[in-house]
């Protein structure tokens, strides 16, 4: 389940950075969907931040928005058809439109899906500065996450152990495997990160931008 964080700052007067207007947002609509809908159907749009960074967003529609029930009181309905707001530590705004998306200015980390379809993602403009180094000496299974992105390191998952799934990750180190030995892995993420679980004795290292 999401974190419902959300980042109380306003969203007037925000230097957002446009990603796409006009027509070229227009072609939105035809992700993931079969035809034409109709004025009359009512389809979801999320708004869903990554990291710790404020993910804000305004978005325009042909037809009419309106407010899902997980509401946060840091969105704004401008009209019925635009909408503006802000989110973060994972958290996510939903919404319910008619027609098409006619305009969408995004600013921060995150992703914008249709119908669970993603739309639009900028957490790839989002820089991995932190590195986990994790090391054992006998067999250790692991679990942490992080409230931003994280990608293996050169000394993870060389030998098919170790998996990542959305921010969470599960992987075993130490001792060896099929006579390879595995003493270390390393991951680079961003936000914060916490270790869930782990089997037995773990040395966990973090380097924190670099520092």
């Amino acid at each position: 389940m999401p974190d419902e964080t959300r980042d109380a700052e306003a969203t007037d007067g925000i230097d957002r950075r446009t990603v796409l207007r006009g027509a070229t947002a227009a072609g939105i609509a035809g992700v993931g969907a079969v035809g034409t809908a109709s004025a009359e159907e009512w389809k979801r749009l999320r708004f869903k931040s990554a990291g710790d960074e404020t993910f804000r967003y305004r978005v325009s529609v042909s037809g009419e928005l309106k407010r899902e029930a997980n509401r946060d009181g840091y969105d704004t309905l401008v009209d019925d058809n635009t909408a503006e707001g802000a989110a973060s530590g994972g958290g996510y705004d939903d919404w319910l439109f008619t027609g098409d998306i006619t305009e969408l200015d995004l600013e921060g980390p995150g992703m914008v899906l249709k119908e669970g379809e993603v739309v639009e993602d900028t957490t790839e403009d989002e820089k991995l500065t932190n590195t986990v180094t994790l090391e054992a000496d006998e067999r250790v299974s692991y679990k942490f996450r992080v409230s931003g992105r994280v990608e293996k390191g050169p000394k993870a998952g060389t030998l098919g152990v170790d998996s990542i799934e959305d921010n969470v990750v599960r992987g075993k180190v130490g001792g060896s495997i099929e006579g390879n030995s595995d003493p270390v892995d390393d991951y680079r993420y961003s936000g914060s990160i916490t270790v869930e679980e782990a089997s037995g004795p773990l040395t966990v290292t973090l380097d924190i931008d670099g520092s």
